[in-house]
């Protein structure tokens, strides 16, 4: 046995990285490019105005674009299920829409421990409840 594998391991964190939009909030980890959106309340949604010269969308819809657009630039894309719906992995404490993103590693292939770390970090700087907790 070498030296470093008599040593214990020390703990592993994961860098969760946040990205904020005006109502859409990311939660990204590009080690194990893994990620969540969470989605804003619809509830508190501004419809867009009703002048043909401004015309356009909902703020909630803009700026959902907006999230979208920027994290496809930054190589993340959202997850689709089998039937092609939009991945989710569960709803806020305050019942909030969380989907799931994917991007590319930034190192080898993450091992199923990495990643079962890297859900368990996104999940609580996203404010999972963990009784709505992936495809629940």
């Amino acid at each position: 046995m070498n030296r470093a594998e008599q040593e214990p391991r020390g703990p592993e964190y994961v860098d969760v990285t946040i990205v904020e939009f005006a109502s859409h909030t990311a939660y990204l980890d590009p080690q194990t490019g893994t990620g969540y959106l969470v989605t804003p309340d619809p509830e508190r949604d501004i419809p867009a105005p009703d002048e043909p010269f401004v015309g356009g969308l909902s703020l909630h819809t803009a700026d959902w674009r907006r999230a979208v657009s920027h994290l496809e630039e930054e190589g993340w894309e959202l997850l689709y299920d089998d039937e092609g719906k939009v991945e989710r992995a569960g709803l806020t404490g305050d019942g909030r829409t969380v989907v799931c993103l994917f991007g590319p590693p930034e190192g080898k292939q993450p091992s199923l421990e990495t990643l079962r770390r890297a859900l368990i970090a996104l999940d609580m700087a996203a404010d999972v409840d963990p009784s709505t907790r992936h495809d629940d």
